[in-house]
């Protein structure tokens, strides 16, 4: 039980009384309270020697000293390092043998009676002359002898580099009393008793914020509950700490460092009370919050590195929080706020049972069974009161809410009746509309069919126009293609009739070495006429392969042939029409493009209708430019990723950025009455997106230039 009056202490500033020593020989003659505390007759003596825990050893000219004191107060000697503590005192006989040694201690102790080794509270290194001390040890049991006076030597060694360790949060350095074996039965019940306490309060505290999380979660516009969730948690937490430190912890340094963050978390729940007031009562704490909790935060961290001022920072920071609790609630009562008084009650409980808390352990009357008893009960109204009022405040609301729901539900119901009788007559009103407008549709739909069937034997004709177009173009390109063999082969026929003639006129005159010569020219001559047949009979039956009868089959094809014959094919078309004309054409083939199947009929005219765009667009532009323009209309083709990329491009008048975006739509056309059909690109894009499961695009600078790229699947 002398544990947790340590640990509650440490929130209480504590003084210290030097007791002048004048008796050799301490006698004790009664165990009263908690027990006869060993103040007087100590004596100290810095170092260490195995010889100072003998009986006989004579420490007269050891240095007296008090160690019920923080260990700052304490002679330079004794504050690090190893030292030794010595005491003569005797008992009474009627006390010899239910006398128990109880100690709390700061630094690690070795405990010798009459020259015995007894007890060991913590470890020692003589090496590095430090120790690590346990927390409140068990009590030792005294065999005493019959001797009237005994020795008590005390070895003990400091921790070195804890900081608060130093006594100002209110640790003594060796507390040694003697206690009888019924004292340290009822410290054991006391204890439980309280252990049972700060269970029942964290298991209170944890419900009670699990609760309000889920009112937050399911209301997020009150962030009251969330504050009050959060305050509920830490206060439990905090509990929870105070339990660990009281019960758990081994080592006095442990058990300092989790009493801080206890005080931390307790600080910590302060603040999210203060927000939780403010949130309940609608108050905007602004600035005023924002200042109180950087000195809450200023105090912890004053509290935590700083020795010289204890414990003090700790209670300012709660005090300025206690008053801003109070000053929200009363301004909260005097406004009239709903639900303050219940938060009211619930604080005013809080203030006069921690008056009682802090009257008990200051007071004698903790030693006393009645005065632990009322200190278990007005502990646990001190802690739980707040949570729990606030907890009622929150319960109220959801409540009231509960019942403003349930009118507001009663009077959606009747508004609900209302608007369903007059949905019914809209209801009825509509379904003679309906019956009109059926009327009205069916009249309307059979004139859409009409025009349906109007239109689409309007684009028949127009898409049977456009192929006539197209299949003009191929002709006129076709017959200008064979133009050329069939020249040559018409003038060198010409060339041999007339050397046949010269020949029969050298017969006559019977030269034979000229009629050789002459023989030899109408032979090769021969064979020009037979390239240029068969140069007219290919370009035949290449036309015929792209027109044969598998139309709409795909086949393997050599995109880079197709593309160089379309090119040429449209190029001639053009210049059927227009001798004038002329453009550079450029070709850049990838010599290693891959044959893909695709449907040549198609794609041929996918070709022929962008280099038919393309030469029209340079044509355009050569009429309004001047004679340093020059015409150039070139196609590439290559792969990327797995798609064969074929790009058509001139450098003529380009697209505008206006019809961009319409080039694609069917009968969309720029060219003058009875030059386009507007089929074109759409017919293109079709042939290319939906025939192939490939795309096309197009790049265009308005009077600059114009790209079309199709890629299709390898």
């Amino acid at each position: 039980m002398k544990k947790l009056l340590l640990a509650l202490c440490l929130l209480i500033p504590s003084h210290v009384f030097a007791i002048p020593q004048k008796d050799t020989v301490i006698h004790v003659d009664t165990l009263y309270g908690w027990g006869a505390e060993l103040t007087k007759g100590w004596k100290f003596h810095p170092g260490d020697n195995p010889a100072f825990a003998r009986v006989d050893y004579d420490d007269h000219h050891w240095q007296s000293i008090n160690p019920i004191v923080k260990r700052p107060d304490l002679p330079k000697a004794a504050q690090q390092g190893l030292g030794w503590l010595r005491l003569h005192f005797s008992v009474a006989p009627a006390l010899r043998q239910k006398a128990l040694l109880q100690i709390q201690n700061v630094p690690a102790l070795e405990v010798y009676l009459d020259g015995k080794l007894i007890a060991r509270h913590g470890t020692i290194d003589p090496l590095l002359k430090t120790g690590r001390a346990y927390t409140t040890p068990e009590p030792i049991v005294l065999q005493l002898s019959n001797d009237s006076v005994h020795v008590l030597a005390i070895r003990f060694a400091n921790q070195a580099n804890i900081g608060f360790m130093n006594g100002y949060n209110g640790s003594l350095f060796v507390d040694v009393c003697l206690a009888d074996t019924q004292t340290v039965r009822y410290s054991d019940a006391t204890n439980e008793s309280f252990y049972l306490i700060l269970v029942v309060c964290a298991s209170i505290l944890m419900l009670l914020a699990l609760i309000q999380l889920i009112l937050f979660y399911y209301n997020p516009s009150k962030r009251a509950n969330l504050y009050s969730a959060c305050y509920s948690f830490l206060l439990g937490s905090n509990s929870i700490s105070i339990f660990y430190y009281t019960y758990r912890a081994s080592f006095y340094d442990t058990y300092i460092y989790s009493i801080i963050l206890s005080n931390v978390i307790s600080l910590a729940g302060e603040v999210m009370f203060v927000k939780a007031l403010a949130s309940l009562f609608n108050f905007k704490t602004g600035r005023l919050f924002v200042m109180l909790v950087v000195l809450t935060a200023a105090s912890c961290l004053i509290y935590i590195f700083t020795e010289a001022l204890g414990v003090y920072p700790y209670w300012v920071a709660f005090v300025l929080l206690s008053v801003a609790q109070l000053w929200l609630t009363v301004k909260a009562v005097y406004l009239k706020k709903r639900g303050a008084p219940i938060i009211a009650v619930g604080l005013l409980i809080a203030l006069v049972t921690g008056t009682i808390v802090a009257y008990l352990l200051i007071s004698k009357n903790n030693y006393t069974e009645w005065g632990w008893t009322l200190f278990h009960f007005v502990y646990l109204a001190t802690i739980l009161s707040p949570a729990l009022a606030i907890s009622l405040f929150l319960s109220h609301e959801f409540a009231l809410d509960g019942r403003l729901l349930k009118l507001k539900l009663e009077q959606v119901e009747e508004l609900s009746a209302q608007t369903l009788a007059q949905e019914q007559e809209k209801q009825q009103i509509l379904a003679d509309q309906n019956i009109v407008l059926e009327q009205q549709v069916t009249e309307r739909t059979a004139e859409l069919n009409q025009s349906l069937t109007n239109l689409k034997a309007t684009q028949t004709q127009l898409i049977q126009s456009e192929k006539m177009a197209s299949l003009g173009e191929l002709t006129a390109g076709i017959a200008h293609e064979i133009q050329n063999p069939l020249n040559f082969v018409n003038n060198f026929s010409e060339v041999n009739t007339e050397l046949l003639d010269e020949m029969q006129h050298e017969i006559e005159k019977g030269d034979l070495e000229e009629i050789k010569a002459i023989a030899l020219d109408i032979r090769e001559n021969e064979k020009k006429i037979n390239m240029h047949g068969k140069r007219a009979d290919g370009i035949v039956k290449g036309m015929l392969e792209h027109s044969r009868s598998h139309k709409g089959q795909k086949e393997l094809t050599n995109i880079n042939a197709l593309a160089d014959e379309c090119m040429r094919l449209s190029y001639n078309s053009l210049r059927a029409k227009d001798k004038s004309f002329n453009a550079e054409l450029i070709t850049h083939f990838d010599t290693n493009l891959p044959q893909i199947n695709v449907i040549p009929q198609d794609i041929g005219r996918v070709m022929l209708n962008l280099f038919n765009n393309a030469f029209y667009a340079v044509n355009q532009k050569l009429k309004t430019s001047g004679t340093s323009y020059k015409p150039e209309v070139s196609v590439s083709t290559s792969v990327e990723n797995d798609r064969v990329v074929i790009k058509v491009k001139d450098n003529g008048i380009g697209i505008p950025e206006s019809i961009k975006e319409k080039i694609m739509q069917p009968f969309f056309t720029t060219k003058p009455t009875g030059e386009g059909t507007g089929l074109g690109l759409s017919l293109t894009y079709d042939m290319v997106v939906k025939g192939h499961g490939g795309n096309i695009s197009v790049n265009t600078n308005e009077g600059e230039f114009t790209e079309f790229t199709v890629a299709l699947p390898v």
